[in-house]
């Protein structure tokens, strides 16, 4: 069985983030712009302790990642997606709208530092 990066849109997210199964949300954006801004329950990317925790999960572990905005071929949210998978994750999601599409939703987004990051 192949596995690819699937899409989600703002309420399959906000679908998915209150399922109780274990996903880990992942920011691809900088670490200043994280700081300034994320999804709740986020990690950033460049955090090195993250790449760590996703090489130690259960690889059947769903991980979300999101930019910015649009999720796309060719940017940074997709050449992250593609590394977890690379790195054996089956269970990969790119989230459609990133942190603009989340705000303009009407939806919460923390400030804070990075050191917020778990499995959620």
């Amino acid at each position: 069985m192949e596995f690819k990066v699937q899409n989600l849109t703002t309420s399959q997210l906000k679908d998915r983030l209150k399922r109780d199964r274990p996903y880990m949300l992942v920011d691809v954006r900088e670490a200043d712009a994280f700081i300034k801004g994320h999804i709740p329950g986020a990690s950033n990317m460049y955090d090195g302790e993250v790449m760590s925790m996703v090489k130690k999960m259960d690889k059947g572990t769903d991980i979300i990642v999101y930019g910015s905005d649009y999720c796309s071929p060719n940017t940074i949210c997709n050449d992250a997606a593609e590394k977890f998978m690379n790195l054996g994750s089956k269970y990969v999601y790119a989230y459609e709208g990133g942190l603009k599409g989340w705000a303009a939703s009407g939806n919460r987004v923390d400030r804070s530092d990075s050191s917020n990051k778990k499995l959620t």
